[in-house]
């Protein structure tokens, strides 16, 4: 206690007043240096997770996939850029079927996500019941296919971009058909390594068979998966020729190979219900193993085909004889010609 000497005496001075508004502060200041300390904590343990997860994870891929080549690395990243652009185009046919196709006229294709996951068509076919568009059939012509049509290497349209998307006529009836150039799979990569525009014609064509005539809705990213997952992709080779019966039959439909590639016996399967999937070999038509559909009888004893990777060749005449000459030489799995029923129509 503090002293003041006066004439009259001595008179002892109050007590000094503690500030409160100073404690209030340091007591704020430290709180808040306690929180961004533990804050800091928190960051550097959820920065150090993610780095050692995705060190974990660069670590296992390496591993995984060694060994590897540059072009290993190019195709994994067309094979990351086809899942993301797929995850727009369907999220893009979403929102147009939740309102903003109203505000639009879109004619020229139904959407990707009802041809790639559709149920099964109407009998007529003409139809895709999730859109109500109209899917036109393809025009024949009278032209008849000459040898040098026929390619391994898809042809595009004009419009690089194009949606393929038309019926064909065939034995069994209407069939949607498929094309390796089609922007929504062309780039995929069939067994995480090659495109379905170059080495697809296998899955591509038992997709379009499957899809049409089966109860099962399939699109060729679909058969492509099912069919790395069960044996049928071959690396840099295109598909085993295992896939046509394999893929076939597990999806409801009848096959048996065709041992008897006459044009007589050929021409009576398909006035019977039945549709071919032939293996072209190298020759005249191709340079390289190709897979196509023999999908109907002319009255004229020519044929209609479905190749998946021309559709200008679906639209003309072909000699069956000329097709006949030209199968693969291969025995295996029933190649190079199998019939195809659905057992209904058959019994």
């Amino acid at each position: 206690m503090q002293i003041y000497q006066t004439r009259g005496g001595d008179i002892p001075l109050p007590p000094a007043r503690e500030n409160k508004n100073v404690s209030k502060k340091k007591a704020a200041k430290t709180a808040a240096s306690r929180k961004h300390r533990k804050k800091g904590l928190a960051e550097l343990l959820v920065t150090g997770a993610i780095l050692i997860t995705a060190a974990a994870i660069a670590a296992s891929l390496f591993f995984y996939f060694r060994p590897f080549t540059p072009q290993d690395v190019v195709n994994a990243g067309k094979h990351l850029a086809a899942s993301v652009s797929g995850h727009i185009t369907e999220g893009l046919d979403i929102l147009w079927e939740q309102g903003i196709g109203r505000l639009f006229s879109r004619t020229d294709a139904p959407s990707s996500a009802s041809l790639a996951e559709g149920s099964p068509r109407s009998p007529g076919g003409e139809k895709d019941q999730d859109t109500g568009n109209i899917v036109p059939f393809l025009d024949h012509t009278t032209d008849l296919g000459q040898a040098s049509d026929f390619s391994a290497e898809p042809v595009y349209r004009a419009k690089e971009d194009s949606i393929f998307t038309f019926m064909l006529d065939t034995a069994l009836g209407p069939m949607l058909y498929y094309s390796q150039g089609d922007i929504r799979w062309k780039d995929y990569l069939y067994g995480g390594q090659d495109p379905i525009s170059s080495y697809g014609c296998g899955p591509v064509c038992v997709a379009m068979i499957i899809n049409s005539f089966s109860p099962t809705g399939i699109d060729p990213i679909g058969m492509a998966d099912w069919s790395a997952a069960n044996g049928g992709y071959a690396r840099h080779g295109g598909s085993y020729h295992r896939l046509i019966p394999d893929s076939l039959s597990a999806f409801g439909l009848q096959v048996e190979s065709v041992t008897d590639r006459s044009v007589e016996h050929v021409s009576e399967l398909l006035r019977t219900n039945h549709i071919l999937v032939a293996l072209m070999g190298r020759g005249s038509l191709t340079q390289n193993g190709h897979f196509i559909i023999i999908a109907q009888l002319c009255a004229n004893g020519n044929v209609y085909i479905a190749d998946p990777a021309n559709y200008e060749n679906c639209t003309k005449e072909w000699e069956l004889q000329l097709l006949m000459d030209e199968l693969k030489d291969a025995d295996d799995s029933g190649a190079p010609l199998w019939a195809v029923s659905v057992p209904a129509l058959t019994k």
